[in-house]
């Protein structure tokens, strides 16, 4: 076994804050569960053109999405807001 060094001082970085991000694209899919209240937006961003897999609440982004949308939801361009943990945290419609 080799003895590990006692007291042994690691320079780290501080962490990063990480402020709330908006961004904007078109929703291309919707997975969820409702036995689990977890759900996935997927969101093609622009302009970068990459699919975005959102994490979000089922139940609540259901309910957001179908007063905003109705039923038709898939194509939709909306702007949407992340927290600091990377969720969902809102969104609006955007006027294409």
């Amino acid at each position: 076994m080799v003895p590990r060094k006692a007291n042994r001082r690691v320079n780290r970085k501080p962490r990063k804050e990480f402020a709330m991000t908006a961004r904007s694209g078109q929703i291309v899919g919707f997975y969820g569960s409702m036995s689990s209240g977890l759900a996935t937006l997927a969101i093609s961003v622009e302009p970068q053109g990459y699919i975005a897999h959102v994490p979000c609440e089922n139940a609540p982004t259901v309910r957001a999405l179908r007063d905003a949308f109705g039923d038709k939801v898939i194509g939709q361009e909306i702007e949407f807001e992340l927290d600091t943990l990377g969720v969902l945290a809102s969104f609006i419609p955007r006027e294409v």
